[in-house]
């Protein structure tokens, strides 16, 4: 075996270990951090996989006739990972965050419907153009809460339209400023809500 892959493997193994033995012999971590970091992971994962998922569509061969049946299965795959994120938000995100909840799970509602149509649009005996259109429409929907979820986590505003309206209250820092600061204080409880 290569050396320096196993002296790289044991660093990384390490540095992880060293990482979890840290953060649970830290007594100073309150729950709240403890439920951020958490949340926190849950979301780089969803945007890793978004991520891979949005490379695999565009890496599609549109002149393949195979290319049809793969979509369809990053969409059913898409579908199943929007609705464990809502799930996940449901139960991880902070008070402060709790739009981020909603938001997920209008993109897993509107993930469904995408997906939905685009199998009645694939699998239908001709191609269905009406079904493509607004299984793109509901795809479209759910890539847009998706978007507003990362506004929200970096303290931006959130435009209104005629399918999202956010309201955002707050008096917390932002979550990175709250992270990085060490603040142990406690702020009244923040509302950020979201309504369809």
């Amino acid at each position: 075996m290569n050396n320096g892959l196993i002296n790289k493997k044991t660093l990384l193994l390490s540095a992880a270990l060293l990482g979890v033995l840290g953060l649970s012999g830290c007594g100073n971590t309150s729950d709240e951090e403890k439920t951020l970091a958490v949340f926190s992971s849950s979301i780089a994962d969803f945007k890793d996989y978004i991520q891979e998922a949005d490379e695999r569509i565009n890496g599609l061969d549109v002149n393949q006739q195979e290319s049809a049946s793969e979509l369809l299965e990053i969409l059913d795959s898409m579908e199943t990972e929007f609705a464990e994120f809502a799930e996940l938000s449901k139960a991880q995100a902070p008070n402060q965050y709790e739009s981020i909840s909603r938001l997920a799970e209008q993109a897993s509602s509107d993930m469904t419907m995408a997906v939905s149509y685009y199998h009645t649009a694939y699998e239908s005996e001709e191609f269905d153009k009406n079904y493509a259109d607004a299984a793109y429409q509901h795809y479209t929907y759910s890539m847009e809460a998706v978007k507003y979820i990362g506004m929200l986590l970096k303290g931006e505003d959130i435009p209104e339209n005629d399918h999202v309206t956010v309201q955002e209250i707050t008096n917390d820092e932002h979550i990175l400023d709250r992270w990085l600061s060490g603040d142990k204080e406690e702020d009244a409880e923040n509302e950020t809500t979201a309504s369809d």
